[in-house]
């Protein structure tokens, strides 16, 4: 995804820890997400969770599976 792209999570395909951490900040199926920054090469990514601005690394997302809108 790139910045200011809009998707909805579909699954999160993570080991229960950090799928229970990633649900405790707003990263749950049907969520609506925004990407609105990358941190220098992409290892790090700010995502808008209703209106809750979460910073993940891109290991993380890569475990986010999303439909773009």
């Amino acid at each position: 995804m790139d910045i200011g792209e809009k998707a909805k999570i579909v699954d999160i395909h993570a080991q229960s820890e950090l799928k229970l951490r990633l649900q405790s900040l707003g990263l749950a199926r049907g969520a609506d997400i925004e990407v609105r920054e990358f941190a220098l090469g992409r290892q790090n990514v700010e995502l808008l969770v209703d209106d809750t601005l979460v910073g993940l690394r891109q290991t993380e997302m890569k475990m986010i599976e999303v439909e773009k809108n």
